[in-house]
């Protein structure tokens, strides 16, 4: 009897340990929620320093990247990544330097990141040889100048890893350091690895070679149909003794690009997808009341090539500028508002603590209704009477109808427009596949006539974005291999005597109210001279579904999913959206 009962306490015993077994099994294998969202358009570029030229990239990049400084939803700089820092100066031997400290983290690789990731980053925009209008922002640190001109070695720039985790940012002159902090907080200053972009040209587009050190990886990028978004498993965590979703509760956001937006719009209502931050124009009036919307620092704006007739004509680019009727276009992008000059709402007149805006104090410098009798007017003036123009654009549907509609105001003028889009090229390169962006090296090589773009704010300080069209601070690339060390213009080719002028007398100037007050005249300067023409700034326009909570808005347009839960997930990973992705990629 003993014997028996010792042999069925054995076999409970097994079958509690098989099920315990079996449990531990499921929860080792459940990593959480995999998130069916529809963020933005596709992108086809991952890399931080050229991604101000697409609302959809600033969208994607913040959740994949982290910088030093971050901003808060209302503009305040935050830590990122810096931990602390210290200000040292020294006037007699003229030391002015910024001290910063990182706290620990790691690349979705595991590598740690280092002060030298950052450094790298900033040094890169401003190589002499790299094209990057970013670096407008950076030439109070030391030697900057002569460094992108050519006239001092990379290693001469101010900037140092004295340690792992400590840089040293070195300034010619006593500077406004906490300016300084909202210039690091710059999604275009997120860091990149140089071992990783030494791999291939396109480095950022292939997932076996992109690292990220945000909450999120780019785990899956298949152009034109998935992107999937995974956990960063090294982000902030000790991989010894926290949790996988201590710091980022999600295992995956998934995208699936095979849909159109009105598929994805779609599939929201029917609750396959759990958010949607992307809705298509037919359905944008339809829910207008109904989204939860915000300003952006991004705007679409138009870029001519000046180096082409008759767009060289200050005079042709202002009438072509008065034709548009901006506020019918942002009524028919609806979650958008008319442009009222180059900087958007969202930049600071001095810094955060001053509150004031540099678009409120500026007003409106731009109308938004068209004016085809003063367009005609000064293109008679100038002698023209018409011509053929291409309109180049990346291939979505707000890019198309504004297109559209420009292409209809400058056929009134006697101009015949066509309209260029352009997508993506696969390819191989030192046996990587890679996607090149078509728009983007159109954009950089200045292969266009006129050009349509989403220009966002490098940072809250209105200085970067106007300073890059003047010769000295556009960022243009110099071609060292000819030993031509002229500044080369952007890829409009604007070169203004006056204009460079009034941005150096800006770039003078250490009064913050004086600086601002010199900015206000460089952009009334700017819109005169017209190589580049606002037309409408975004709203960031979303919609959550009834289980999905957690998600945050983030200052520039994105969101943060670090912290979204979402019930019931098991039912979304067996809806179609997520069948008709790459689910082989999944594993």
């Amino acid at each position: 009897m003993k014997k028996i009962l010792c042999l069925l306490l054995s076999l409970v015993l097994i079958a509690a340990s098989a099920v315990s077994c079996a449990q531990t099994d499921e929860e080792s294998t459940d990593k959480g929620a995999v998130i069916p969202v529809y963020l933005t358009t596709e992108i086809y570029d991952f890399d931080p320093a050229t991604a101000y030229t697409d609302d959809a990239a600033t969208k994607i990049l913040g959740m994949v990247y982290e910088g030093l400084y971050k901003f808060d939803k209302n503009g305040k700089v935050v830590p990122g990544i810096a931990s602390d820092y210290k200000i040292k100066e020294d006037p007699e031997s003229g030391l002015y330097e910024l001290e910063i400290y990182l706290k620990e983290t790691a690349w979705s690789d595991g590598r740690s990141v280092q002060a030298a990731d950052f450094v790298y980053a900033i040094k890169r925009v401003l190589e002499p040889e790299f094209r990057g209008e970013a670096a407008a922002m950076l030439m109070e640190i030391k030697n900057a100048r002569a460094v992108k001109a050519g006239d001092m070695s990379i290693d001469d720039l101010g900037v140092y890893d004295s340690d792992t985790k400590v840089i040293q940012i070195q300034f010619e002159r006593k500077i406004d350091y906490e300016a300084f902090l909202a210039i690091l907080a710059s999604p275009m200053l997120y860091p990149v690895r140089e071992d990783v972009v030494a791999k291939a040209t396109d480095w950022s587009s292939n997932t076996s070679i992109l690292v990220c050190n945000g909450p999120f990886v780019v785990r899956t990028f298949v152009p034109g149909k998935t992107l999937i978004l995974e956990r960063n498993i090294y982000y902030y965590r000790d991989i010894e003794n926290d949790k996988q979703d201590k710091y980022v509760k999600p295992y995956r956001l998934a995208i699936n690009f095979a849909m159109t937006p009105d598929e994805q719009m779609a599939a929201f209502e029917e609750g396959k997808l759990a958010f949607i931050s992307e809705l298509p124009l037919s359905k944008r009036a339809e829910y207008k009341d109904q989204v939860k919307s915000r300003d952006t620092l991004t705007q679409h704006v138009y870029l001519f090539n000046t180096k082409k007739a008759p767009f060289d004509n200050p005079d042709v680019r202002r009438a072509l500028s008065l034709a548009i009727d901006r506020q019918a276009i942002a009524d028919k992008v609806v979650f958008a508002t008319p442009s009222e000059g180059l900087i958007t709402k969202g930049v600071f007149e001095t810094t955060y603590k001053n509150k004031k805006q540099f678009r409120d104090v500026g007003g409106s410098l731009i109308s938004s209704s068209a004016d085809i009798a003063t367009a005609k007017s000064l293109l008679s003036s100038a002698g023209v009477s018409g011509g053929d123009i291409t309109i180049t654009i990346r291939d979505n549907e707000v890019d198309v109808a504004t297109a559209d509609m420009v292409a209809a105001a400058w056929g009134q003028l006697g101009f015949n427009v066509s309209v260029r889009t352009l997508g993506f090229q696969e390819y191989k390169e030192n046996e990587y596949d890679l996607v090149a962006d078509l728009f983007k090296n159109a954009y950089a090589a200045s292969d266009f006539d006129v050009i349509a773009v989403d220009l966002s704010m490098f940072s809250t300080d209105p200085f970067g974005n106007l300073a890059s069209f003047a010769l000295e601070f556009s960022g243009g690339a110099l071609d060292l291999q000819s030993g031509n060390f002229e500044f080369t213009p952007g890829v409009t080719g604007f070169n203004s005597p006056e204009y460079n002028e009034i941005i150096e007398k800006a770039f003078e100037e250490i009064d913050a109210e004086k600086r601002a007050a010199i900015l206000h005249d460089a952009e009334k300067m700017l819109l005169e001279l017209a190589p580049v023409v606002p037309i409408f700034a975004y709203q960031d326009a979303y919609l959550v579904g009834d289980d999905l909570s957690g998600v945050k808005e983030a200052f520039y347009g994105y969101h943060h999913f670090e912290k979204a839960k979402l019930k019931d997930y098991h039912k979304y990973q067996e809806t179609e959206p997520l069948e008709t992705l790459a689910m082989e990629d999944l594993e």
